[in-house]
Parts: structure tokens; C-alpha cells; sequence
């Protein structure tokens, strides 16, 4: 089933590469460029998964997760965190209250890690696991 997706990120090749990604399976998708442009595209959009990057301008992926999670319209948004930075994070995730957290690396693995991450949500099966990144094997 397809899915309606919001990926942020504030590189135009990450964001080309999840939505091709994302696109080939038939899922329904949007952009933005950074936090604010999220929350503006969220005015009209009503994603089942939102992808985030950490670092971001304007508004860090963190605070966006927090701001998201705060509106009673997106609770059960699943947001994945999707981030360069995920063998230097020492912060968990789950505070600020992603659902799960892909390691960007070789586009084979994301890609792998994307569609594990969406069937298992389409399936209800998936299942928060103490703060593991996945990809995480793959970063050098």
C-alpha cells in the first residue's frame, strides 16, 4: 500500500535520492528543505512517515521531532530520523520522539533500510528497539 511521505533534508541530492527511492515503490512524496519548510508543508499534508535529518538549518531535526510530535494532528506520524551523523549521536532518538533512525550511507543500504523501515510500519509490525541505528554497520 502506498504511502504518503514527508522527507527533510537540507541536501538536494539526499532528498533526489529518497524520493527516487520512495517514488519507485509508489509512495505518495513531499520536500522540504529544512524544519520551517516542513512545518509549512505540514499545513496541508497529512504524511504516515516523515523522514528527518538531524542537521539541518533553521530547524534541527531534534526540535522538529518535538514540534511535530507535540501537535495532536501527527501522533502517529512515524518519524525516522535519517542522518550523516548517527556514529557521532550519542543522544537517543527516542527522546525526542523518533520512531526510528537510519544511518545514511551507500545508497544500496539506505534504500534497504527505507523499505524495511516502511513495510514493517505498513504491517504494524515494527517495533522500537533500544535506540539501534540502522545502517549503522555501513558508516566509515
Amino acid at each position: 500500500m502506498a504511502q504518503k511521505i514527508l522527507v527533510v533534508d537540507n541536501s538536494p541530492v539526499i532528498l533526489k535520492l529518497v524520493t527516487h527511492i520512495l517514488e519507485t515503490n509508489d509512495h505518495v512524496v513531499k520536500t522540504a528543505e529544512n524544519g520551517l519548510e516542513a512545518l509549512e508543508v505540514l499545513e496541508n499534508f497529512q504524511p504516515d512517515i516523515i523522514f528527518i535529518d538531524l542537521i539541518m538549518p533553521k530547524i534541527s531535526g531534534d526540535v522538529l521531532c518535538r514540534i511535530i510530535r507535540s501537535r495532536k494532528e501527527f501522533h502517529n506520524v512515524i518519524l525516522v530520523i535519517l542522518s550523516a551523523v548517527a556514529a557521532e549521536e550519542a543522544e537517543n532518538y527516542l527522546t525526542f520522539g523518533a520512531d526510528a533512525y537510519i544511518a545514511k550511507g551507500p545508497a544500496k543500504e539506505m534504500a534497504k533500510n527505507i523499505n524495511y523501515v516502511i513495510e514493517n510500519c505498513q504491517a504494524n509490525t515494527y517495533q522500537l528497539s533500544n535506540n539501534e541505528i540502522l545502517g549503522i554497520g555501513s558508516v566509515h
